[in-house]
Formats: structure tokens, sequence, C-alpha cells
């Protein structure tokens, strides 16, 4: 039995429910093993069931286990409101609860385990820092999705060899493996609006609040919007809190409806897959997130981003695409409407962004797996 980690799929996030499972079917690709998800919290058991139907969840089989992984993910870096504080704070907390503790269990319990695809720094807490090197250390396998993960491990945590750098191992994402169902529930949705340019518009709560950030956002928006008969915006979410991003995606639809006279479609978070299909079917995407920008670009839909954290302009500049990512604290109307208008213009012009550089950073995405495979193939053995 293998057990697979990530400790915020739990939160209904996309990139990290996409994560897992991406790993699942890595997994299941090369091994007879059942898989089973450990920790999931009693009160979002029935949710993560939703996606992954009938999953092992407990730790009561603990000893079968011949090995666990980690599914990727930025749970290694702190968030910006986090910087500096060296003994405090909620994420700091939450994190040896959240992140560390499968670690602990695999090392008290003798079983190997596998970090892969994962960000790394910064980190500000003494104790979490110890705890990171402590875990990375005894890992059976380390890999990082960046270059400036690799330096944190090598230059902070002093930990200078087999470590592996590659590109998110979402970016292995093609259209065949988004699964038909998926593919056939959007494609309905959209089917209407086929000869239209289909602009995304993801995150829609991060448009509708009073922050000076959001004001900009709405206002670059809808002096886009006006007056551009061709375009479609479909806003969409990427929260499993069903009730609260079906009241955003439609929220903000109104609003761009009511402003523009255009027709604007709202699509609530669907399920992982459905998200993954709409992304392959639209023509830009305005994001606010990590996970639908690499998705995007994995598919070959062009991505503005308004990042929130440091690791996306980190991701924009691995690409090659950093002009494409804009701090959202560092937004006015007029950033708002230029990154807006190069999306439609794009969009217009059918221009691929699958080049040579693509292609590179899809294969290199691949590293993942492979160190994934070959960890499977060396905890096979085990009895």
């Amino acid at each position: 039995m293998i057990a697979l980690y990530n400790g915020y799929a739990f939160t209904s996030n996309f990139g990290d429910l996409l994560l897992l499972k991406i790993f699942e079917n890595w997994i299941k690709s090369d091994a007879s093993s059942d898989i089973v998800y450990p920790l999931v919290p009693k009160s979002k058991l029935s949710q993560f069931r939703n996606y992954f139907t009938n999953a092992h969840t407990d730790l009561s089989n603990f000893k079968s286990w011949k090995a666990l992984i980690y599914s990727g993910g930025g749970a290694f870096g702190e968030p910006e409101r986090m910087r500096g504080k060296t003994f405090r704070g909620d994420w700091n907390k939450k994190f040896f609860r959240r992140n560390a503790f499968p670690a602990e269990w695999c090392i008290w319990n003798k079983i190997p385990y596998a970090i892969v695809g994962v960000e790394a720094g910064p980190l500000s807490n003494i104790f979490v820092k110890h705890e990171v090197k402590r875990m990375f250390a005894r890992a059976s396998v380390l890999s990082v999705r960046n270059l400036e993960s690799e330096q944190f491990i090598r230059n902070t945590l002093g930990i200078g060899s087999n470590v592996t750098i590659a590109p998110d191992p979402a970016l292995t994402l093609t259209k065949a493996d988004i699964p038909e169902q998926a593919l056939e529930n959007v494609g309905r949705l959209l089917e209407p609006y086929r000869e239209k340019i289909l602009l995304g518009i993801h995150a829609p709560q991060r448009f509708l609040s009073e922050t000076s950030q959001a004001q900009s956002l709405r206002a670059g928006l809808l002096s886009c919007l006006t007056s551009e008969s061709d375009i479609v915006p479909v806003v969409f979410s990427d929260t499993g809190n069903s009730d609260r991003s079906a009241e955003c995606c439609d929220r903000l639809a109104s609003l761009i409806q009511h402003a523009t006279g255009q027709k604007c479609l709202s699509i609530p978070f669907q399920g992982i897959w459905e998200t993954v299909a709409l992304i392959s079917n639209l023509s830009a995407v305005l994001t606010t997130k990590l996970h639908v920008g690499m998705v995007g670009y994995a598919l070959g839909v062009y991505c503005e981003s308004f990042g929130t954290h440091q690791k996306t302009p980190r991701f924009y500049s691995q690409i090659g695409r950093s002009s494409q990512c804009t701090m959202l604290k560092d937004l006015e109307k007029n950033t708002v409407e230029e990154k807006v208008e190069r999306a439609i213009q794009h969009a217009r012009s059918k221009a691929s962004i699958m080049d040579k550089n693509w292609q590179i950073i899809k294969n290199d995405a691949l590293l993942h797996r492979k160190r994934v495979l070959s960890f499977l193939d060396l905890t096979a053995t085990i009895q």
C-alpha cells in the first residue's frame, strides 16, 4: 500500500487536489498497490470523497504501507504575511500538524518517504526551518519545482546533494489526461459560444472586495470589455466551497453583464477535471492563482496573472514569461487594462504559446514522474 499526501488538498484547493490526482495516476500506472490518503480530517472527509471515491484515509493500516509520497505544492514556503515571524504565527503552528506529521510518522515507523515537486522557502520560524531540514534530509527522494527552492535547501538548510530540480508536476498535463466525461460536461456548457472568444476570469472573489486592488481589477476589466462584442467572459472558480463559489461567480458575472451589456457565463467549481477541461477550452485566462496559470500553460492557453504569493512570479520567470505576471499588491487600473487587452489580443491572434521552450518545460517536468516511479520500484521489494 502506498500513502499519498498533500496537506492542502483537504482545504479543497484546486492546485493541490489536481496534484494529488496527477500523482494518483502515476502510481496507478506503475504499481498494483492500493493507495491510502492519510489524515483527512473527519469534517472534510465527505467532500474529499467527492473527488477520491471510496478513498482509504485512516492510519489503522499503516503497517502495510510500503512508502509515503508528498505530492508537490507550496507547503514548504511561508506566505508573505508570515515573513519575519521567528517564533509565532498561525501558519507556523499549522505546518507541524498539516505537513510535518506524516514525515515524522514515517521516520518513527521506518517507512520510506519521498517529497516530490515541492516549493521550498522562504521560512522565518526557526522551529519550522529545523523541521523542514530534518524532513528533507531523511527523505528517500527530494525534488523541487524551481531553482529558488534548490538554492534555499542548499544555502539556508545546508543540504547540498541529491535534490532534483524540475518544473511543477502539473506542467506534465496534456489534454489526453482529461477524462472524456469532464470534456463532454464542459463542452455542453460552452457549445453555444464556440464562435466567440472565451475569456476566462478566474477567482471572482478577488474582483469583488472593496480593497483598492479589487477596485482596480473591476475598473480595468469593465473598461476593456465594454466595447468588445466578440468576447464572452467566462467567470469561474476553483474552490470546493460550492455555495460561496457559486455566489461569487454569479455576482461578478452579473456585474459584468450589467455594465457591458454583453453575455457573461458563470461557471462555479464543477470538479477537478472539469476545471482542467474548462481551462483547456478557453481562449485566454485572467487569474490570481498559480495552478490555474500552470494548467493553462501546460494546455497551451495564454494567461495573464495577478500574483498574490512569491511563488507565482517565480513560475512565470521560469517559463520565460515574466511580463505576464504582476503582483496584485502593485496593481493600478491602467496596468489591469494593459493585461486584459493583451490577453484579448493574444486570443484574437490565435498565436500558439507551444514553442520550443514550452516543449522543454513539459519534458523537464516529467523528471518528477521518473523520480516517483523509480522510488516505487525501489520500495516494491519491501516486505
